[in-house]
């Protein structure tokens, strides 16, 4: 083990042969220069730690990575330390260190008071240095001091202009200049409002069967749980989960299903639901405003805006879904994807006027083309599933039947068939209605004949002749105006009900 102190000085050894003394030696002794006193011979810097500690930040292995992500859950941080490892203190000198100087003679213990002498003698002290000597050391230790700390605040000023943040302007806090006129902020706000008072009508649904699964939407009718839905988001499946718009579950059955009409009634064991409100889709008009709103690709809660684009459209599901052609159906630029089948389409009212079904296919790209989607009519949905809660089936269609199979005349088809008119409907067969016969074919409507109108509305193409018969009753009487040849004709002619088993 090392001293704690270093040698005495040379200059306060005694004399050997126990002489007095020379007073050249006092005086040289008692030289102005100050002592050079004792030094530790170990002693640790007051600004290191005394011994090393971990850096912080080394966490444990792993700690902070993000945990594997699995479906729809994020994922969480893996347990990280909980502030920084502790240091040891800094490093102190050693407590001896501290102990006051006292010069150390040969053969002396440290603290001895220096030996006696009997002679007397006598000395003279050396005189100072004549002069005014300037105090170049003190200037120089001020000069010095003054330096470290101009060189401490710069790198101050260097190391925060380096880590302080730029401040970053993005934008203006000021919106631009526009005057919105009241009517534009009304109907944002009656958007808004409809929006939501009419999501906690509209449920999502979730069917699965064997290794498939599908989802869907639908619209709560009745407060005890019966909702209403397409028949294709039921179809072919078995066990059915319904989530309300505040997040809970609750397993379906089905009551009914009409494959002809694409419509199905569910239930919920559940009490106190709120409802949808059904408007009167035949005083609809084109170009009112429309929200869908239901579950696109399972985004629950979602609503889209559009308008009314047309009315009284007829649409074939074949040959993917259950119904061959759907008449009456309402035109929306509302944007519709998978997942919105069987849910709202409402007005400004928020009353439903459609339930989402379907959208128009591009036919040269095979996709949904946007803006152009078709829902089943509020009346007809009223009509129909009031059969399926009563009874499970759909007993009468309700529906005119004029009993023909027809196809669009088109300048094509009039070059090759030889036909005298370029546009309305070729009777290419008969179907029978409820009863078991065509009442077009029983008042003498022949094929080959060309339907141009009915009653005062014009026929162009199938859709406007299903739409004028989506509205009449079994038992109406129409009068058909029919191109047979050259010929121009006029048939009356008592329209069936249509089969319910019939699709089309």
């Amino acid at each position: 083990m090392s001293e704690p102190f270093a040698s005495a000085p040379q200059d306060e050894a005694a004399n050997s042969n126990n002489q007095v003394p020379a007073a050249s030696d006092f005086a040289q002794d008692l030289n102005p220069t100050l002592p050079q006193g004792p030094r530790p011979a170990s002693y640790a810097s007051p600004f290191a730690p005394a011994t090393s500690g971990t850096p912080y930040g080394n966490a444990p292995a792993g700690a902070g990575m993000l945990s594997p992500r699995p479906s729809y859950t994020v994922g969480g941080l893996a347990d990280v330390p909980s502030g920084p490892p502790a240091y040891p203190p800094y490093g102190a000198p050693p407590a001896n260190a501290m102990a006051p100087y006292m010069g150390q003679h040969s053969g002396m213990s440290a603290g001895t008071p220096p030996p006696t002498y009997d002679a007397p003698f006598s000395y003279t002290m050396e005189p100072p240095p004549s002069g005014n000597r300037f105090p170049w050391p003190a200037v120089i230790s001020v000069a010095m001091v003054i330096v470290f700390l101009l060189g401490m605040g710069a790198g101050y000023l260097i190391m925060h202009h380096a880590t302080a943040p730029a401040t970053i302007t993005i934008g203006s806090s000021n919106a631009p200049s526009i005057k919105v006129s009241s009517s534009v902020t009304s109907l944002q706000s009656t958007v808004e409002s409809v929006s939501a008072a009419v999501q906690p009508a509209v449920v999502e649904i979730t069917s699965t069967g064997g290794n498939q699964e599908a989802i869907g939407s639908g619209d709560i009718l009745t407060q005890d749980g019966y909702i209403v839905t397409n028949d294709h988001v039921v179809q072919g499946f078995t066990a059915f989960t319904v989530t309300l718009s505040n997040h809970k579950n609750y397993v379906a059955q089905v009551i009914g299903q009409a494959p002809q009409e694409d419509l199905a009634v569910i239930k919920i064991n559940a009490t106190g639901l709120q409802t949808i409100s059904l408007a009167d889709s035949s005083t609809l008009q084109v170009g009112e405003f429309a929200i869908a709103v239901g579950n696109p690709l399972g985004l629950q809660s979602t609503a889209t805006f559009g308008i009314v684009s047309a009315l009284n459209r007829t649409a074939s599901e074949a040959p993917s879904g259950p119904a061959g052609t759907l008449t009456g159906l309402v035109q929306t630029s509302a944007p519709i994807n998978p997942g919105n089948s069987g849910g709202a389409l409402v007005d400004l009212q928020g009353q439903l006027i459609g339930i989402p079904t379907l959208g128009e296919v591009n036919p040269q790209t095979g996709a949904n083309a946007a803006g152009i989607g078709y829902a089943i009519s509020s009346n007809r949905v009223a009509f129909v599933t009031k059969q399926l809660i009563a009874t499970g089936q759909v007993t009468s269609t309700g529906e005119g039947f004029l009993g023909i199979a027809g196809e669009d005349v088109t300048p094509a088809l009039a070059q090759q068939d030889g036909l005298s008119v370029q546009s309305g409907v070729l009777v290419a067969d008969f179907a029978n209605d409820a009863t078991g016969a065509s009442p077009a074919q029983a008042a003498g409507v022949q094929k080959g004949d060309v339907i141009v109108g009915l009653d005062s509305t014009t026929i162009n193409a199938s859709s406007d002749l299903a739409g004028v018969l989506l509205n009449d009753a079994p038992g109406t009487k129409v009068t058909l105006k029919i191109v047979r040849g050259t010929q121009q004709l006029t048939i009356p002619v008592t329209l069936g009900e249509r089969p319910t088993n019939l699709n089309g």
